[in-house]
């Protein structure tokens, strides 16, 4: 019977997973067709205060200190023990300390939509409207921790995060088409369609409540006394956020107080790269609650495991880096425009950096499952402030390709090694993943030197010659990717897949 109920668990996650993807497949075109229609009807600087508002509100983590992963780590051990009153105790002290966060939230935004037009590289922009622009979308980040970020947390644990994502997809994808309706054929102000997503937000709030009492077993109409004892990790999660917010979220806002007009060319570039990233972590957070538990009760299984997602990875890092290297440049002239595309530099650069992004998260699902806040919060620091000095030394001379720099280097001096490092050490293996990322660039260079040769390059006219394009390319790049990997990895790949 338990035999029984795991293989369906897993026939839903990976059906869950595979409708969020081609949920999220929509989802992307649609912002893509969003940005250029705000571009056409706002102009390049609303659109540029719009994205950097992105960047800037990021931040607002840092007052949530982590609670939610702290709170999640804590629930794996009730969760394996069926302790359904410790699992209450825990979910109303997340709900509470989420409140009291939204709460921070509202003051910091309300300064930033003062303070900050006064910093930001304006040309055509009053005041006014970039602070107003700054505080709607601020708004619609911070509604969630009033009424659903609790209530996703404690469906992830139960392992219904597949379902939440498909949820998060539906929704999204009608607030974006809302947003563009009106926009197309009403003409409204930038203000309108932010509160848009606002409200979507606020009903996003009664659908979660109502879903935690049907998918969590026992929580509905139980009262306990709030438990706030995972706050005292906060400590050590709150220096990780700081540190992945140098790494992750302070280019643009650098690159805004400088040009403002290269935030456009920038964001088109990483916008591509922030989908791949969105796709591989749609999977990966599907098994969080799956390794955490293994973690919790020292699954012997963990290793062979842990490297079937690395093989995962590998496949998907070397297709996605060789196809981003060879058409990145055509893309972006395609849907905003030559006028808009970056150096081949900054490709090489992003190239390089895509490598990490396509192959981070599984480190993240050990690390945080583990529970290594302490043991990595020190040397993640030191990653993002190294990042953010040079970032700022440079970008004066280099501009983009500075900012970039400074982003490849930390990682890969500070980041990768140290992290990987703590990582294996929870499996008692010794870090190979640098071998790993040796052949996921050794594969993607050998790609890029064929198929430039056999496809060439051409200024592609239409979409669907672009499409035909990468439809060739992602074949050989997928078959050879497949094929090198199933031979480094066939050890632990055989063990998982062909035992089950």
């Amino acid at each position: 019977m338990v035999k029984e109920m795991y293989v369906k668990k897993e026939v839903y996650r990976k059906i869950g997973i595979i409708i969020n993807l081609f949920l999220y497949f929509i989802y992307a075109i649609l912002m893509m067709v969003r940005t250029k229609v705000f571009i056409t009807r706002y102009g390049s600087e609303v659109n540029a205060v719009f994205q950097t508002a992105n960047q800037i509100f990021t931040y607002f983590s840092l007052l949530e200190s982590g609670m939610g992963m702290a709170y999640q780590f804590r629930l794996y051990e009730s969760i394996n023990r069926k302790n359904i009153e410790k699992i209450i105790a825990l979910f109303m002290g997340l709900r509470l300390s989420m409140k009291k966060v939204a709460l921070k939230m509202l003051v910091f935004l309300g300064c930033v939509a003062i303070i900050y037009p006064f910093v930001i590289n304006r040309i055509a922009l009053s005041m006014i409207e970039a602070g107003g622009i700054l505080f709607l979308f601020g708004l619609r980040l911070v509604i969630p921790y009033f009424t659903s970020v609790a209530s996703k947390t404690l469906l992830s644990i139960y392992d219904y995060k597949y379902f939440t994502d498909i949820v998060d997809g539906i929704a999204s994808i009608i607030i974006i088409f809302v947003e563009m309706t009106l926009i197309t054929f009403f003409h409204p102000s930038i203000y309108v369609v932010l509160v848009i997503g606002c409200v979507g937000n606020l009903v996003m709030g009664i659908i979660y409540t109502i879903l935690i009492w049907k998918f969590c077993d026992g929580v509905k109409g139980k009262k306990a006394e709030p438990d706030f004892e995972p706050e005292t990790m906060t400590g050590d999660i709150f220096v990780l956020k700081i540190a992945g917010l140098l790494n992750g979220s302070i280019d643009m806002i650098i690159l805004s107080i400088t040009n403002i007009m290269l935030i456009t060319p920038y964001h088109a570039y990483n916008t591509v790269i922030g989908y791949i990233a969105t796709i591989i972590n749609k999977v990966d957070e599907n098994y969080r609650t799956k390794i955490g538990l293994m973690i919790d009760r020292k699954d012997s299984h963990l290793y062979d495991y842990f490297q079937m997602f690395i093989a995962y990875h590998m496949i998907v890092a070397i297709v996605s880096v060789t196809l981003f290297a060879l058409n990145i440049n055509d893309f972006v002239s395609l849907w905003i425009g030559k006028d808009f595309q970056l150096s081949s530099t900054c490709t090489i650069l992003l190239s390089v950096y895509l490598i990490h992004v396509t192959t981070r998260d599984i480190l993240y699902l050990i690390r945080e499952g583990a529970g290594l806040y302490k043991e990595s919060k020190w040397f993640s620091l030191q990653e993002g402030i190294v990042n953010l000095l040079l970032s700022i030394l440079l970008v004066r001379h280099w501009g983009i390709e500075g900012v970039l720099f400074a982003t490849v280097f930390s990682t890969f001096a500070l980041f990768i090694p140290k992290t990987a490092k703590i990582v294996y050490q929870v499996m008692g293996k010794r870090n190979m993943l640098w071998l790993d990322h040796l052949v996921i660039g050794g594969v993607a260079l050998f790609l890029v030197i064929i198929l430039n040769r056999t496809f060439g390059t051409a200024n592609y006219i239409t979409w669907i010659d672009f499409m035909m394009q990468i439809l060739k390319e992602g074949v050989v790049c997928i078959l050879v990717s497949i094929g090198t990997v199933l031979l480094l990895k066939w050890k632990y790949l055989s063990k998982v897949l062909l035992n089950k």
